[in-house]
């Protein structure tokens, strides 16, 4: 059984989606959202850019797919 989606404020929500979406700069994004997706594994640095994790996606797709 799957763990339930965190509990993500608007700003993460946004802020996972544009990760997710792979078309922004870092400074465009909310760094204290950042920073608590980092540490819930939705989000991680990679050399080149900052990504979405298997996890993230898995939120995300239940986040969107609430009514």
């Amino acid at each position: 059984m799957q763990n339930p989606a965190p509990s993500l404020s608007p700003s993460e929500k946004r802020t996972l989606q544009k990760v997710s979406e792979g078309e922004f700069q870092v400074a465009e994004l909310d760094w204290v959202a950042l920073q608590r997706l980092k540490a819930l594994a939705l989000v991680q640095d990679r050399s080149t850019a900052v990504v979405i994790t298997l996890e993230g996606s898995r939120v995300l797709q239940a986040l969107t797919a609430k009514p």
